[in-house]
């Protein structure tokens, strides 16, 4: 009977232990509800969103599971978000720094490896509060830009390859500036532009001293 009681006893402690490492499995699993919403939320729908310059939207789970792939390949190679800086030489404690933290790739790579599963429906992701999409990005700071510069139009076919169009657009500027901040704002359609490079002349750059400059 004691050798009964001692065996039934090993059992329930074993049951117990299965039934806390299963619970304690389901806490860990990384889901898009209880991990990656925030992540994206905070570092991708700002451009990802209607009326944003994302190819694709990112505001819900329908909407991110489909790229669910994509996102790993992009975020694991450090493709996206889009910030071209050295992660190994250099000031790495940056204001404004869009690069996510190993632990935010690490999250997304397994979540995507476990199947990109939604998550406990009762957990409901924190929203983001997204900027105006006519705001100007600085304009809390800095108010509105001292300067607007309007680029030349450019005609962007429906199809096709990427197109890299350079044009030289005079600032007006006669005395010296020291920019403060530069933000590139799309006219039209936003989601025709990806990617713009600024590059200003030598000469402009010895004559810049306390001016925001904004190109529209």
């Amino acid at each position: 009977m004691k050798s009964m009681r001692q065996v039934l006893g090993f059992m329930s402690a074993a049951l117990l232990v299965l039934g806390f490492s299963s619970v304690q499995a389901q806490d860990d699993e990384v889901t898009y509800n209880t991990h990656v919403a925030q992540i994206i939320n905070e570092n991708c729908v700002v451009c990802h969103r209607e009326g944003g310059i994302g190819p694709m939207q990112f505001e819900n789970y329908d909407q991110v599971r489909p790229w669910a792939p994509l996102i790993q390949l992009k975020v694991a190679n450090r493709e996206m978000p889009p910030y071209a800086y050295d992660h190994g030489i250099g000031i790495q404690d940056l204001e404004g720094d869009w690069r996510l933290a190993q632990e935010e790739i690490d999250a997304i790579t397994q979540w995507v490896n476990n199947g990109s599963p939604i998550g406990p429906a009762d957990i409901t992701p924190p929203l983001v509060d997204l900027p105006d999409l006519e705001a100007w990005n600085f304009e809390e700071e800095f108010g509105e830009p001292s300067l607007v510069i309007a680029s030349i139009p450019i005609d962007i076919p429906a199809g096709g390859n990427d197109l890299w169009h350079k044009h030289y657009v005079e600032t007006g500027l006669t005395e010296g500036k020291c920019i403060r901040a530069m933000q590139v704002k799309p006219r039209g359609d936003a989601r025709a532009v990806f990617t713009t490079p600024i590059l200003l002349s030598k000469y402009l750059t010895k004559k810049l001293a306390s001016m925001r400059i904004s190109v529209n």
